[in-house]
């Protein structure tokens, strides 16, 4: 298909301006020469053939200003093509069809200019000596440097051209500017293999973010530079392609297949030239905005056939799945590399080979604990990202924070710690094993809160001990429970004191909203073909997306046994593996989560009368016969503990009635008033409230209906404020209400503790 070039399309659009501007009524022969020679190449070339550029400029200026018909003012009309113009263009199409190329240049215009006999155009060309002939030698000659010139290449041709669209790794080696490659021996070995084959000898490297593809391939030209290759690549030359570079600016139709061919053509003559394509899956659809014409990876496959260049391109494995995978044609002509995370112990010797670029660059000093801590740490927490580079990110971050605040710093594993907290959100003392106290008094604070459970409560703790202090598998949750009791007892409760005090989010699941097959698909995202499969979080799942956000959490299944079997299914894996994967592959990281399921197994036959001598005892045991029957052993068995709640006794209520009178002056602090309970009242809201059966929650409501609900009104109704209630109980609940304080005057000084400062 014929085509235009970018310089061709400026030359039209040139002179179709100058006629408008001049408000001619056509676009002539002469406003075409006289665009092409105010086009900087074409009039350094006739300017170095000896024609006066600036003398021909100006006749053609003249002519067209007294020669040229006018459009009458006031009319806004678009300037036609003359007869002579469109021969002009046909006849360069012609001659441009015979030569064998696609592209139009100046060159053929003016060809085709100087065979209009009848024109002034021509009468102007041939008046300063510019010779069809001699002008056509001399174009070929000399234009394509001119034109070099003219952009600020120097050098060949084919120079100009890699150095416009491609970065030079050799010289980068040779200038210091690429680190060391360490570890990755065997996959460098790997690739000069494959770059000694007679025919497709290209390398795809496929990897994770993250795991080193591009460092691997700046690794290839440093050991090229430093002769630690085999003889066959030593005078080779590495060259990273700019795909950007050569899409940006490509506005016209061909203009990208231009660019592709000349940096094909270059690497040609160069020869021995290595091509490095990062994020190779770009090939596909680059230079093309529709399925209609030629793309990258179609234009360059006919060169990685026959080994005219030497390829080494990188993508990601979902790249790889979405893009080379569905053109086998493109994908047979690479060697495919797999690229793995590197361990723990070689990414820490990386550091180590990095630590003096990274002195350097900050100017302060990397300890040896911060190596390996940074390693450690990220291995642990930054789960979404890959070895080496979450681990020299943290490094570098770190360094760059003291770099400001401290020159002539000292990076050690506290700074790494607070680095790493601020990627995470993940409390410091959370990821200091040293940092303990909130850990001592984690217990004792907990109890304080929740009453009656004091087992429940050492039975959980116990095991998040033993995970903060690094004893458990780093491929499981923090800990994973099944909370059994009544209902009423604190379940819920608990799991709400370790997030607030582990400084974690909680992620509550209602389970008896999950009862239904299709429901299940709300946690972990539609099935491929149903509706919402693609939408982005929402077809990951609620639970994806939630951990996505907090990775530190505390995960509450309430009332799991309510649930479609098939969430089971869905827990095994997260208790296992840590891991939850959603419908369409997207996978969610619970390793830094607390896991607990609440259930009410057992606790109905509990409650069901025995007959003769024992219904007066207490059934035992009836909840781990239910656990055994309902819950699958696989399922038991990954679990780390069942922790049992016991039903709460006469003691524990008066607790949580007190407990629930501090909550309630909490409320109502702003209005200074404050509630207390008689030993009476307490007394009878218990009598009336407490139901071994259902727990706290009766007392809950009770407190609400004889305190709430009264108090409430007066606070409404009769404006109370700043005063001290007393709720007492003779044969009904009576509220005794004394003011704090008097005002004087106008103004009032009062204390925090809502009374009168008298001066």
């Amino acid at each position: 298909m014929l085509q235009t070039t970018p310089e061709i399309n400026t030359i039209i659009e040139t002179a179709t301006n100058n006629a408008v501007t001049k408000n001619h009524e056509y676009v002539t022969l002469e406003h075409l020469l006289l665009a092409m020679i105010k086009h900087e190449p074409f009039k350094a070339v006739i300017e170095q053939f000896g024609a006066d550029a600036d003398a021909l400029i100006e006749d053609l200026e003249s002519y067209l200003d007294n020669q040229t018909y006018l459009i009458s003012k006031g009319y806004d009309i678009v300037p036609k093509k003359t007869h002579s113009l469109e021969r002009v263009f046909n006849r360069a199409y012609t001659q441009l069809l015979f030569s064998g190329r696609q592209h139009l240049q100046v060159i053929d215009l003016f060809l085709s200019i100087m065979s209009e006999d009848r024109s002034y155009a021509r009468y102007y060309l041939i008046k300063y000596g510019l010779d069809r002939k001699k002008l056509v030698d001399f174009w070929n000659a000399n234009y394509t440097e001119i034109k070099d010139k003219k952009k600020g290449r120097t050098g060949s041709a084919a120079d100009n051209i890699l150095q416009e669209y491609c970065d030079n790794l050799n010289e980068l080696a040779e200038a210091g500017e690429i680190d060391p490659v360490i570890g990755r021996e065997n996959e460098i070995d790997e690739i000069t293999q494959v770059l000694a084959k007679r025919n497709k000898s290209n390398v795809l490297m496929v990897g994770d973010p993250g795991v080193g593809k591009t460092a691997i391939a700046e690794g290839l030209a440093l050991n090229i530079v430093t002769g630690d290759v085999p003889d066959y690549l030593k005078d080779h030359t590495v060259y990273n392609l700019d795909i950007g570079n050569l899409l940006a600016g490509s506005k016209y139709r061909g203009e990208f297949e231009e660019k592709l061919k000349d940096v094909i053509k270059a690497l040609n003559i160069k020869g021995k030239c290595i091509l490095f394509i990062d994020e190779a899956h770009q090939m596909r659809g680059a230079g093309t905005g529709s399925n209609s014409g030629p793309d990258f990876a179609n234009m360059i496959k006919p060169a990685l056939t026959k080994s005219r260049i030497k390829v080494i391109a990188s993508t990601t494995w979902e790249e790889y799945t979405q893009s080379f995978e569905k053109d086998r044609a493109l994908m047979r002509r690479f060697y495919r590399l797999t690229i793995d995370e590197p361990t723990p112990a070689v990414a820490k010797d990386i550091l180590r080979g990095l630590k003096d670029s990274f002195e350097e660059f900050h100017g302060g000093s990397i300890t040896e604990e911060a190596i390996e801590s940074a390693v450690d740490l990220s291995v642990r927490y930054q789960t979404d990202k890959r070895l080496p580079d979450k681990a020299i990110d943290l490094i570098d971050t770190a360094s760059a924070k003291l770099k400001i605040t401290a020159p002539d710093f000292v990076l050690r594993k506290s700074h790494i710690i607070d680095a790493i907290s601020k990627f995470t959100k993940i409390p410091v003392e959370q990821l200091d094993t040293v940092a303990v106290k909130n850990l001592e008094n984690l217990e004792s604070t907990i109890k304080s809160k929740l009453y009656g459970q004091d087992t429940a409560v050492t039975d959980v703790l116990d095991k998040i001990y033993v995970s903060r202090a690094g004893l458990k598998a780093l491929n499981k949750p923090v800990g994973s429970f099944l909370f059994l009791g009544p209902t009423g007892t604190g379940k819920t409760e608990l799991a709400k004191l370790l997030a607030e005090n582990l400084g974690m989010k909680l992620l509550r699941y209602d389970m008896s909203e999950y009862q239904e097959r299709h429901s299940v698909a709300k946690l972990i995202g539609a099935p491929p073909g149903y509706v919402g499969y693609d939408d982005g979080n929402l077809g990951g799942g609620l639970l994806i997306s939630d951990v996505e956000k907090n990775p530190n959490c505390v995960i509450l299944f309430d009332e799991v046994e309510k649930a479609h079997p098939d969430v089971s299914n869905i827990l095994l894996s997260l208790m296992d593996e840590g891991i939850v994967t959603s419908s369409n592959g997207k996978k969610a990281d619970c390793r830094n989560a607390v896991v607990i399921m609440t259930s009410n197994l057992g606790a109905a036959d509990n409650e069901k009368n025995s007959i003769g001598f024992g219904r007066s005892l207490e059934k035992t045991g009836e909840d781990d016969k239910a656990v055994k029957d309902f819950f699958k052993p696989e399922f038991r068995n990954r679990l780390d503990a069942i922790v049992k709640f016991n039903k709460l006794d006469q003691t524990s209520i008066r607790l949580i009635v007190d407990k629930f009178v501090v909550e309630m002056n909490d409320l109502l602090s702003d209005k200074h008033i404050h509630v207390t309970l008689t030993t009476a009242a307490s007394d009878y809201i218990i009598s009336q409230g407490y139901d071994s059966k259902m727990g706290a929650r009766p007392l809950s409501r009770k407190i609400n209906e004889l305190i709430k609900v009264p108090l409430s009104k007066r606070i409404l109704f009769e404006n109370i404020t700043n005063c001290d209630v007393t709720v007492d109980y003779t044969d009904k609940i009576e509220f005794d209400v004394k003011e704090k304080f008097a005002l004087y005057g106008n103004t009032t000084m009062i204390d925090e503790n809502g009374y009168v400062v008298v001066e």
